[in-house]
């Protein structure tokens, strides 16, 4: 029996995230959200259930390639979907880790969680 995945979207943009939530949690996926990178700081380091993160890259307090670097400190196992609006190419990501660039289908981001949460 498959289990739902909950994620963290971390997007500064209210219209984004607000249309990647909706998409998401009428997919069946179990959303908690950040604006931020304090906000999302503190999920990340609480004891919350987190299956996967997707982290907007330029976030309004603090770089999202960081956040995802320390998020990998304490959860050495949780996937990340990086999205940038700049066409930026990552270094250091992991074989779990992914880069869309925006504008994103919102499609092609379940069929990503899908696949980096198999058990979803």
């Amino acid at each position: 029996m498959s289990t739902s995945p909950t994620v963290l979207v971390v997007e500064d943009d209210f219209l984004i995230r607000t249309c990647l939530i909706e998409f998401l949690e009428d997919s069946d996926v179990a959303v908690l959200e950040a604006d931020n990178c304090a906000t999302a700081r503190r999920f990340i380091h609480s004891d919350r259930v987190l299956d996967l993160l997707i982290m907007d890259i330029s976030l309004p307090d603090g770089s999202g390639t960081d956040l995802g670097q320390e998020s990998r400190q304490i959860r050495p196992d949780l996937p990340i979907i990086y999205t940038t609006g700049h066409g930026m190419r990552l270094e250091n990501t992991s074989s779990i880790d992914r880069v869309m660039t925006k504008p994103y289908q919102l499609d092609a981001i379940l069929n990503i969680v899908h696949e980096l949460v198999p058990s979803s």
